[in-house]
Parts: structure tokens; C-alpha cells; sequence
């Protein structure tokens, strides 16, 4: 990565995450230039096994751990607790998920590292939050979708609750989480001190859904109620696939009806231009879109839709998307040669640098691959390490 892009560089985060959102936060910050050390059980992190992969190692993990550092460390002997006290007393940031209670229990709090390391942030992220009833419950994306309205919304006014079947919570939380401590790094700059970051997938879902989402529940006496936006996110089916488009604005309705009905002018009626009215009213006009669209073809649609300035786009199959024209020209998903994993496509991160895109380490690295570079690094001696690996505290 040039220096130039590496806004991190020399900020090391002690990574005590698995799964996804603590993980997927940290990789954002090696992204960024960060060095992460990925601190792991003997058995390695859950997610290094889970779904396709190749020699211990799943693209599941490798999408969310790329750029790092690995020591497996058995956190259940006191040595190994202290060696990742010592690490955090040198580190910038300190990132764990666990439970509430567990890292207490394992003597790496905050109030315990940040004793030693007054400079450090240390980061936390829980499922309900360190109150409540829920707070020592196990949680995943799933429950959370469950109890935050995520579930809810996807009924797009059905009676059927339906979950987004993937991580969006997780990922939510990791970016949520890695913003707040690129925030806490420069608080630091400024007072020289660290701070504790408290994050719960169950906030992160709430604030992430509200927006929108739930405009129709923040005014608690509102003179005026329109119909769920939600029920605009829908696909509509073409002759030969599926397209989904939206209307907004006045123009982009006048530009829907010209271009697929093209017989009455409605597009030149002030009712049906208006955003308000046209969500109240406009079914009728959408069923006769929708009914034009089922008789097209899906290229048809599109270039008769985006010749009218109307948002349209094709329903891309998984496995299509990485082939789109405009994917193809964003460059976005790149072609990596993986120390484990052989040829993968992963997107490089989103955010450009003075126009530069940042060209990420591409491996995630392998259990404990880099175990004795660290120990050494951070005063240990070869003696120590070879101890340390006979008595099974590292491996």
C-alpha cells in the first residue's frame, strides 16, 4: 500500500475478535494501514472452518481477516494471559468480543489494560449491550434481525417477517466499531489519552434501520402518514429475469410512464409528479408499469429506463456480479494470488485516498503463522518462545 494511503500506519491493534463484526472492524483498520495482531485459541477462530475453503482455511475467514497477524495464545493458563497484557501495554488499540463477564474473567478489562496503558482504546463489542435483561445472552446477526424490526421491515407489507440472509448486522457493527476508533485515535492525539468504546449489535441495528426505516415511527403525533418506503424495495419481474427501479423526483415518474406507457401523460399530472401524492396514489399507474415490464425483455427495460434518467438495474445473479460493466469499470473487485487459498476475487477497500485506491495485503494469515516474529519482537527471548510452545501456552 503507498504511504500515502496508509492513514494507520504505525497503530497497532491487539485483535481479540472472532466471527464477523469484530473481525471484519479491524480488517478495515489493516486496510488502512494498521498492524493487527489476531490473537487466537489454539483451535483458531471459529469462522477458519466454516463454509468453502481449502487447507484449513475458508474464504469466510480469509474476507474478513486479510492484512493481519496471528498468535494462538491459551488464554486459560496465566502465562498466556500475560502475554497478551504485555502486547496490549505496547498496543494503541485493544478490540474483544466476548461475552459480558468473560473478559473480566480473564483479567484483559479495561479498567485492568488501560491501568498499565493510560494511552490505549479499548474496544467492545457485545450483542445487547453490558444491561439489561439480555445482557449475558449469546447473539448472533439472526437474533438481533429478530428483535431490532430487521425481520419486520422485510415483510414490505405482507404478513410474513423475512431475514436479510446475510450478515448486515455484523457488518454494521464492524463499521460502526472502526469508525469510532479512528475517532478515539484522534481524541487521543488531542489529550493524550485513551478511551473505553462500547458497541452492541443491538444499538447498531436500531440506529442503522431508523433513518428510514422507521420514519413513520419517530413523530409521535404526526398530521400525515405515508405508506412504509419499504414497500418500494421490491423486484419486479421482466420477460427473461427481473429489473428493480425507483422514482423519486417528479421528472424521474414523468420519465417511467413516457418511456413504458407512453399513451396518457402522466407524467405531466402535478398529482402524480408529487412525491406525497404519488405514494398515496400511485399504485394503479405502477400495476400497468409492472404489467408493461412482465411483457420485456430485461435489457429492453433497462435501456428504455435509463435513456429516460430513470434508476433501473438488472438483477445480477452472484456470480454475474463481479462481470458488470460498471463493477468491471469501478475496479472494485480484484483478483489476488492467497498464500493459502490460491486465486481469490476480494474487493479492495471502497474508500479511495486523493483518488488512489488501496491495494490490501491480500492473505489472511495462517494459525500461529506469525507467533514467534511477535513474541520476539515484543522481548522474548528464542528460549522463552521454545518454552512457551512446550508448554503448550502458544502456538
Amino acid at each position: 500500500m503507498p504511504e500515502s494511503i496508509a492513514p494507520l500506519d504505525g497503530i497497532r491493534i491487539v485483535d481479540l475478535t472472532s466471527n464477523m463484526s469484530g473481525p471484519l472492524a479491524t480488517m478495515v483498520l489493516a486496510d488502512q494501514g494498521a498492524d493487527v495482531i489476531k490473537v487466537e485459541p489454539p483451535a483458531g477462530d471459529a469462522i477458519r472452518t466454516v463454509g468453502t475453503g481449502h487447507d484449513g482455511m475458508s474464504a469466510y475467514f480469509a474476507n474478513n481477516n486479510r492484512g493481519k497477524r496471528s498468535i494462538a495464545v491459551d488464554l486459560s493458563k496465566d502465562e498466556g494471559r500475560t502475554i497478551v497484557r504485555r502486547l496490549a501495554a505496547e498496543a494503541d488499540v485493544f478490540a474483544q468480543n466476548f461475552r459480558p463477564g468473560v473478559i473480566e474473567r480473564l483479567g484483559l478489562d479495561a479498567d485492568t489494560l488501560m491501568a498499565d496503558n493510560p494511552r490505549l482504546v479499548y474496544a467492545s463489542i457485545s450483542g445487547f449491550g453490558t444491561s439489561g435483561p439480555l445482557a449475558a445472552a449469546p447473539a448472533y446477526d439472526h437474533v438481533v434481525q429478530a428483535l431490532s424490526g430487521f425481520a419486520a421491515i422485510q415483510s414490505a407489507g405482507t404478513s410474513e417477517p423475512s431475514m436479510v440472509r446475510h450478515g448486515v448486522i455484523d457488518k454494521a457493527t464492524a463499521y460502526t466499531l472502526a469508525q469510532a476508533v479512528t475517532a478515539a485515535l484522534l481524541q487521543r492525539a488531542r489529550t493524550g489519552r485513551g478511551v473505553r468504546i462500547d458497541v452492541s449489535m443491538l444499538d447498531v441495528a436500531i440506529a442503522f434501520l431508523w433513518p428510514d426505516g422507521m420514519m413513520d415511527h419517530t413523530v409521535d403525533e404526526p398530521s400525515s402518514v405515508l405508506p412504509p418506503t419499504s414497500r418500494s424495495f421490491r423486484v419486479t419481474p421482466t420477460a427473461d429475469g427481473q429489473v428493480v427501479l425507483v422514482t423519486l423526483t417528479g421528472p424521474q415518474w414523468a420519465g417511467l410512464t413516457r418511456a413504458l406507457l407512453d399513451d396518457d401523460g402522466d407524467g405531466d399530472d402535478d398529482a402524480a409528479t408529487d412525491t406525497a401524492a404519488r405514494m398515496k396514489g400511485g399504485a394503479e399507474v405502477m400495476r400497468r408499469v409492472r404489467a408493461a415490464i412482465a411483457s420485456m425483455k430485461t435489457d429492453d427495460v433497462v435501456a428504455r429506463l435509463r435513456a429516460a434518467d430513470v434508476p433501473v438495474a438488472p438483477v445480477r445473479q452472484l456470480d454475474e456480479v463481479a462481470d458488470d460493466p460498471q463493477v468491471v469499470a469501478s475496479d472494485i473487485v480484484r483478483a489476488f494470488a492467497h498464500d493459502v487459498l490460491g486465486p481469490v476475487h476480494q474487493p479492495r477497500p471502497a474508500p479511495r485516498f486523493d483518488g488512489d485506491a488501496i491495494d490490501p495485503v491480500p492473505s489472511a494469515p495462517r494459525l500461529g503463522q506469525h507467533t514467534d516474529e511477535i513474541l520476539l519482537a515484543a522481548g522474548w527471548s528464542e528460549d522463552d518462545v521454545a518454552r512457551l510452545r512446550a508448554d503448550a501456552i502458544v502456538r
